[in-house]
């Protein structure tokens, strides 16, 4: 169980259920005969299903209700409510790269302010919350997140399965010297880390794939921006979809790029 020494009770409770979740994904992992396409072409597997069911079960100890993938979208007028991806990175899973990750999230108003993800298969995990440090559990070693200096060359995160013409031109307008493949939304846990400056998404997310790596990355210092408006991004929209956004680390800001 990876946990590091947080205080804060519900940051604990979203601990132990990521936890908890990951176990059972493992348990899953590398056999899934049972996949079958969500109505969107999106691959589910059991594992998705099961670990719906332990974070919907632990986390309803804190009497908050919860958005997740794999059970009610609907929720629309609670100002406090989890929201939770089960299994981020369902092609990663069943291609075996070991990038997926449990998503969870606690949702004020309209944005996170509470995040856990957790990579079981790489024993890798981010975590923040209200009055706490942003911890990395990462080969073994547990650490608080802190700040880091500009790069010598600027890298940019990119999907392994949903590259776009539009990343290959921001990368040409702003001197993205690195391109770096990263699965699902480890991403944000590599630029909090500071491995990676910046990733830009154009389509295809919705607001459990981002609300924890974006909690997490806002705490460390960053930023996720929606493209839009130049605001930052907020939960609660139509659909539970997110405009193209772009999230980088400190100290880039998003005025400094071409868009």
């Amino acid at each position: 169980m990876l946990q590091p020494p947080v205080k804060n009770p519900l940051l604990e409770l979203a601990l132990r259920a990521a936890n908890e979740a990951g176990r059972v994904i493992l348990e899953h992992y590398r056999d899934h005969p049972d996949t079958r396409l969500k109505e969107d072409g999106s691959p589910l597997t059991i594992a998705d299903r099961r670990s719906h069911e332990v974070i919907r079960d632990l986390l309803s100890e804190s009497g908050i209700p919860l958005v997740s993938e794999e059970g009610d979208h609907s929720l629309q007028q609670a100002e406090r409510y989890w929201l939770v991806d089960p299994l981020d990175g369902t092609k990663d899973f069943l291609a075996c790269n070991d990038e997926f990750v449990v998503n969870i999230a606690l949702i004020e108003g309209d944005y996170p302010v509470l995040g856990v993800m957790l990579a079981p298969a790489l024993n890798e995990l981010y975590c923040c919350g209200p009055g706490e440090s942003v911890w990395s559990v990462r080969n073994g070693k547990t650490s608080v997140i802190g700040t880091a200096d500009r790069s010598s060359e600027l890298s940019m995160a990119v999907s392994r399965f949903h590259n776009s013409a539009a990343s290959g031109l921001f990368a040409e307008q702003n001197d993205v010297k690195k391109m770096m493949p990263v699965g699902s939304a480890l991403k944000f846990g590599r630029i909090a880390l500071a491995e990676i400056d910046l990733y830009l998404r154009q389509v295809g997310t919705s607001e459990w794939d981002t609300a924890a790596g974006q909690a997490i990355l806002e705490a460390a210092g960053g930023s996720v921006t929606d493209l839009a408006t130049g605001e930052r991004l907020r939960c609660g929209k139509e659909g539970r979809r997110n405009r193209p956004f772009v999230a980088m680390r400190a100290p880039y800001r998003f005025e400094e790029f071409r868009y």
